[in-house]
């Protein structure tokens, strides 16, 4: 209800990202990974995200999965089917899925073209 002695506030416009088909690669060393995670089963799917947070913004998000419910590309990479979500695609057109060994462990890295920066673990991004 406007009472009309304050000042209105103006509208809020949300821009909604425009929908980029997504081309990516998968590293040598990460499919030897992804295979390992799958135990042969190609029926499931690696679902590449974003989530808002990490150190730089926003953080990357890899999961095996059977499906999903949010509106997603399916891609073909060298034998895994790859979700991307449409909306986080033009986040994630380009990257390549690497996997890198480390003192304390091992992990997946992203390297992002598209990342203004990036934390030094590769799993986050601005």
């Amino acid at each position: 209800m406007d009472c009309n002695t304050c000042d209105t506030a103006p509208a809020i416009v949300i821009n909604k990202p425009e929908v980029v088909n997504v081309n990516l690669t998968i590293t040598t060393k990460a499919k030897e990974m992804l295979d390992s995670a799958f135990d042969g089963d190609m029926s499931h799917a690696l679902l590449v995200g974003v989530l808002s947070g990490g150190c730089s913004g926003y953080m990357y998000d890899l999961q095996i999965v059977e499906s999903t419910d949010q509106d997603c590309q399916e891609l073909s990479v060298d034998g895994f089917r790859v979700l991307v979500p449409n909306a986080s695609s033009h986040l994630l057109d380009g990257i390549e899925i690497d996997y890198v060994d480390r003192m304390m462990g091992g992990g997946f890295k992203i390297n992002n073209p598209n990342a203004s920066s990036s934390c030094g673990c590769g799993e986050s991004f601005a």
